[in-house]
């Protein structure tokens, strides 16, 4: 396992809230390599200031990947070449297991690509994820995170694969400046920032969580006066201390975030 804290321009930093927080940071993510565990964190401002650990180690990605589907169809709306309005059909075999609402339907259904969508990013629904997914092709979707610029997209064999921070602040970077710049980017938005399942007790963040197994994300980005990038990536086998782990780290970065 590598333990590695980037630091960018907070190396020479004199602020000691700053120099308290990182030891603190670097600590709390060592402590939890050394019993096994393997976690990750990112946290960028708008400034391009970076902090990380073990940002280029690749976790299962699990629904944090599924901005990406939505952003491509977002991108191909405004192209044109897709109508959110048209109605794809859902039946018994479509169906996924895992998170979402869509697995409790009793018949084969008609969904609008935006409900299709909505559902994915606000209930993370699985089923409404593969189908969009096969909809645009699969072959797509890698060929646009690879225009991106990212190295690991849907690496693996099924339609999740892995990721790593670097990879996901590349479709973030992406995201955000979609939202910024159009109507559709402000649903987009409210939907990240108003799903069923918050990890991170932060009201601000404009998130995508992914949880399969022991593995257990948050990414996305703060939305404050000083936003900023911030993903905590982890595998750790005790469910019962996930959620207070990811809080933790959140917290720290919240606080260099302020006195930065």
């Amino acid at each position: 396992m590598e333990f590695k804290l980037t630091t960018n321009h907070f190396e020479n930093i004199d602020n000691q809230n700053i120099k308290e927080n990182l030891k603190e940071l670097y600590n709390l993510c060592l402590e939890e390599a050394l019993k096994g565990n393997k976690v990750a964190f990112y946290y960028e401002d708008m400034n391009n200031n970076v902090l990380s650990f073990n940002e280029g180690i690749c976790f299962y990605s699990a629904s944090t990947i599924k901005i990406l589907v939505c952003l491509l169809i977002y991108k191909l709306v405004d192209e044109g070449k897709i109508d959110l309005n048209e109605e794809l059909l859902v039946t018994k075999d479509d169906i996924f297991d895992g998170s979402g609402v869509i697995k409790n339907q009793k018949d084969d259904t008609k969904y609008s690509i935006e409900k299709l969508i909505e559902l994915c990013l606000v209930e993370s629904d699985n089923t409404a994820y593969i189908k969009l997914v096969k909809y645009v092709g699969k072959d797509k979707l890698i060929e646009y995170g690879k225009c991106l610029g990212a190295l690991h997209t849907l690496e693996g064999k099924d339609s999740y694969g892995i990721t790593n921070c670097l990879d996901m602040i590349i479709y973030w970077k992406e995201l955000k400046k979609y939202i910024d710049s159009t109507e559709n980017g402000k649903k987009i938005k409210q939907y990240l920032l108003n799903p069923s399942v918050k990890y991170i007790k932060n009201d601000k963040y404009v998130r995508k969580y992914g949880e399969y197994d022991i593995n257990y994300h948050e990414t996305g980005y703060v939305d404050t006066d000083k936003p900023y990038y911030m993903f905590v990536l982890t595998q750790i086998n005790k469910f019962d201390y996930k959620e207070e782990f990811i809080n933790k780290v959140a917290k720290i970065l919240e606080d260099i975030n302020r006195e930065n």
